[in-house]
């Protein structure tokens, strides 16, 4: 028996875009599609275009990823049986369907170019695009994509969980895999999964998103609070609930990354239950906007720089009755941290950085996510293109960002050498440590630093 809901999906323009006057670069498209034998196959997808210059057709692009990925499922399902063996679908998520997706997709846009050209030549450049893709059938589910979108599964009684997250060893800093490049689809199997329907399977939603809606966020755990209450908000795929999603994209971008923000939802469900009643719109703390995405430059075969910067701010909060905890901490502010101690014993900005590493010490499995997609300012401050003091002294904006900068010290001021190599006297220096650093944390940041590449030689 299917036990999935009909999902639901809202795309809506970046409040910079619009500003801008620019499009909407992103696309979603959720559908019923129907097995060989008549089985409802549910089907999500997102997709996020890289925009600029480089890229000025990617609206058309994200577009066409998502129709592309649809055909290539339809084609899929009505040549062979859905209970023909998870093992053979799971190999279809990882090699088979990305191969009919990539090819499906270049001949679209090749074909766009040929109604409408532009100026210069083509090149599927032009067009790129992530994609995410969720497949929910009454037996298994799974997903498949590229790209920086993201996938959270949230319990029926609460908690979520970040299942899915770009972690390309290649994408450093701010980088994104895209359908553009020549052999994308040999990057799907990484993000690829199944995973089996069992019949005691609680029920849950699935929430798939792209990026913008992540960088209006602080942090990851404010990200997953709003996914949880995107999951409870949906309910039953009519009109008014769908208005209502998009009206919360539309604060959600505008107080957070100004970037495009879509998500698609799915659920399953227990027979004789139901859906939730949809609770209110969430509230969005004052959450500053980051900068437009930017796009990155065609190197082949190679992931392509794309701007996805966390937003500064304070984090997207859904309310005491849904997180659980406030963020009184943002309203602190962080004096300029000394190379060797923190601000006087005392002092609001000594309170204020405890209170961030709490909060971080507290879910430590949690700290190694937060820090990857800080991955271009471990490099910027690392090669002395960052100058630490203004993060230090914004650390109301951003609190992360600025414990980063106050350990710099610990590391070097550019060019020196990573943590693993220096002498143990050199940690006491380490400012982190008087505010009470687990180890988590002080190894977490450690890691970073030993990736981040120092500045050339002259």
């Amino acid at each position: 028996m299917n036990r999935w809901v009909a999902p639901i999906g809202a795309s809506r323009t970046g409040a910079a875009h619009r500003r801008a006057g620019r499009p909407c670069q992103d696309a979603v498209l959720c559908r019923e599609l129907r097995g060989l034998d008549g089985q409802p196959v549910m089907v999500m997808a997102v997709a996020d275009g890289h925009g600029g210059r480089r890229y000025r057709r990617s609206e058309v692009g994200s577009r066409l990823a998502c129709e592309t990925a649809l055909a290539a499922v339809q084609g899929a399902l009505a040549a062979r049986a859905l209970d023909g063996g998870e093992e053979g679908w799971s190999r279809w998520l990882e090699r088979d369907l990305p191969e009919a997706i990539q090819r499906g997709w270049l001949e679209a846009v090749a074909a766009h170019w040929q109604s409408d050209p532009g100026e210069g030549r083509f090149e599927s450049l032009l067009y790129g695009s992530t994609l995410g893709l969720v497949v929910m059938t009454p037996r298994w589910w799974g997903h498949t994509g590229l790209g920086d979108w993201d996938l959270v599964r949230v319990e029926a009684d609460g908690p979520a969980r970040l299942l899915e997250e770009e972690n390309e060893p290649t994408a450093l800093g701010e980088a994104t895999c895209s359908l553009c490049q020549p052999r994308a689809a040999s990057l799907f199997a990484r993000r690829a999964g199944l995973h089996p329907l069992e019949g005691g399977t609680g029920d849950f939603a699935l929430v798939l998103c792209t990026d913008g809606i992540r960088k209006s966020c602080a942090t990851d755990g404010d990200f997953l609070t709003l996914a949880a209450w995107l999951a409870r908000g949906d309910g039953e795929a009519d009109p008014e609930v769908a208005g209502s999603l998009s009206a919360a994209l539309d604060r959600i971008s505008r107080e957070g990354s100004g970037d495009d923000v879509t998500v698609a939802v799915g659920r399953v469900w227990s027979p004789g239950g139901g859906p939730p009643p949809s609770p209110p719109p969430p509230p969005v703390a004052g959450v500053a906007l980051a900068p437009p995405a930017a796009p990155c430059p065609p190197v082949p075969e190679a992931p392509h720089p794309r701007q996805r910067r966390p937003a500064i701010g304070g984090a997207v909060a859904i309310g005491l009755a849904l997180a659980g905890v406030g963020w009184s901490w943002l309203a602190l502010n962080w004096p300029r941290v000394p190379p060797t101690l923190p601000a006087a014993p005392g002092s609001p900005g000594l309170r204020a950085a405890r209170l961030e590493v709490e909060r971080l010490c507290g879910q430590p499995a949690a700290i190694p996510l937060e820090l990857r997609r800080r991955r271009e300012l471990f490099v910027a401050l690392r090669q002395g293109r960052q100058d630490p003091a203004p993060l230090k002294a914004a650390a109301a904006a951003d609190p992360l960002a600025a414990l980063i900068a106050a350990d710099l010290p610990a590391v070097d001021q550019g060019g020196g050498k990573p943590p693993a190599a220096q002498p143990a006297a050199a940690e006491p220096r380490r400012p982190l440590r008087a505010l009470g650093a687990c180890p988590a944390l002080l190894k977490a940041l450690d890691r970073q630093w030993a990736v981040a590449p120092a500045a050339p030689t002259p």
